[in-house]
């Protein structure tokens, strides 16, 4: 009897005991694929995140290269440029769907060269297993690159007058500066102006405003609004020292004549029928510069330094002007150069002929004018000038290649470009 009662109780036991089993399992079973929900979840969120950063490498990349492609001188456009660029390569190559997009820069530097740009990015999560367990992501999504750019413009031609005008083409001048970038720093509303002539260029940039009459030709339309740029030669110095070698010299011939490097104090006038210059840097103390030529000036490998009690500066030469900076030394590069005049006021540099100066006009503080009657023009592969104002009047032209192929000088004034991710 005692085991009859027993089985059936041992039954009910077995029963109970089973019954109490399943729900265990079954949170169990559940804690188990939540367990590995989670795993994958997070597994495939930071896929999604590596990705997402994938993404914003490329757009900000992308942005930088853009902000170095853009032909306008304005740091404005090219940044709308890139801007452009990076929330196309950012929509373009994500399989995600883009739920933000930022984007900033900063202009480093007054030339409006160097810029970094920042992208941040964000996606909505495609992750099934967190819609399933209606959880959030468990990786951010949210994800920031940062580029720099420097666009490198080839600068020609730069003018620092800040008030008047800066730029002028009159009568029948020519300016011919291809493959690069004509600049004024002045704010007038004539800050370039055209009265008559041509002028073409890679760009015209202009702090101020240009005029143009119905005579002239200009290509491409001057960009106004620019930002002015910084003399990029300013603190510009060589070691002179030594005693006059020469005072207050006067060469006057028929013939021709030929002049040698050295300390020229209280100015120099040179006048004959051809004149050659030999190979070095002709220093001008206190005083001025005069070279008349009823043919031609050649002067290969030359530098003319000013510096002291500066004074003006007039070059002729009837059948033109051929002066090519030394390719090698101290002053490798430049043709002319200021060295910090003591008077403050501008002076005037006039050249008069053919013009074909292969190297650097660094004068800061002269008005430069180019100007000619009849005869034929020649063309440099390689010209630079920063004066106060640049005049080309009569029948003068400036012609300017910027081919650094065609010379063996090197670049004063060099321009970089480059893109890079910076983080």
């Amino acid at each position: 009897m005692a085991n009859a009662c027993f089985y059936p109780l041992l039954g009910k036991i077995g029963r109970s005991v089973s019954g109490s089993t399943m729900p265990i399992f079954a949170i169990s079973l559940m804690s188990i694929m939540a367990l590995v929900g989670a795993t994958i979840a997070l597994g495939m969120d930071s896929r999604s995140g590596n990705k997402v950063q994938q993404v914003a490498d490329v757009a900000a990349l992308g942005g930088a290269t853009a902000f170095l492609n853009s032909d306008t001188p304005k740091a404005a456009d090219r940044l709308k440029a890139a801007e452009i660029q990076a929330k196309s390569l950012a929509t373009n190559n994500s399989e995600y769907e883009l739920a933000d997009f930022d984007i900033s820069a900063v202009t480093e530097d007054a030339y409006g060269q160097h810029t970094r740009l920042a992208i941040e990015l964000e996606f909505d999560p495609v992750n099934y297993f967190s819609k399933l367990l209606k959880a959030s992501a468990t990786a951010p999504i949210r994800r920031r690159a940062v580029a720099a750019a420097t666009w490198g413009f080839p600068l020609c031609v730069l003018t620092l007058e800040d008030r008047q005008v800066g730029l002028r083409i009159k009568d029948q001048g020519e300016l011919a500066a291809e493959n690069c970038i004509v600049w004024s720093n002045s704010d007038n509303k004539k800050s370039m102006r055209f009265d008559g002539g041509s002028a073409e260029a890679k760009a015209f940039c202009t702090v101020g405003d240009a005029d143009r009459d119905s005579r002239a030709h200009v290509k491409p339309e001057p960009e106004t609004g620019c930002e002015p740029l910084p003399d990029p030669l300013e603190g510009f110095e060589l070691p002179v020292s030594g005693i006059c070698d020469s005072l207050n010299i006067a060469v006057i011939r028929i013939g021709s004549t030929k002049m040698t490097p050295g300390i020229y104090c209280g100015g120099m006038n040179v006048k004959a029928r051809n004149i050659t210059l030999d190979p070095g840097v002709y220093y001008i103390r206190d005083g001025g510069l005069k070279i008349d030529a009823s043919g031609t000036v050649k002067a290969d490998g030359v530098t003319f330094v000013f510096q002291g009690l500066i004074g003006q500066i007039d070059i002729k030469g009837d059948s033109g002007l051929d002066i090519r900076a030394p390719a090698h030394g101290e002053t490798a590069g430049i043709a002319f150069a200021e060295l910090g005049g003591l008077l403050p006021s501008n002076r005037n540099m006039r050249i008069r002929g053919d013009l074909n100066v292969e190297g650097v006009i660094y004068m800061p503080s002269y008005d430069i004018e180019v100007s000619k009657d009849g005869g034929g023009h020649t063309k440099s592969p390689y010209l630079q000038i920063v004066a106060n104002s640049l005049q080309v009047s009569g029948q003068g032209k400036l012609a300017i290649d910027f081919d650094m192929s065609q010379t063996d000088l090197p670049l004063v004034i060099a321009p970089e470009r480059e893109a890079r991710l910076i983080e």
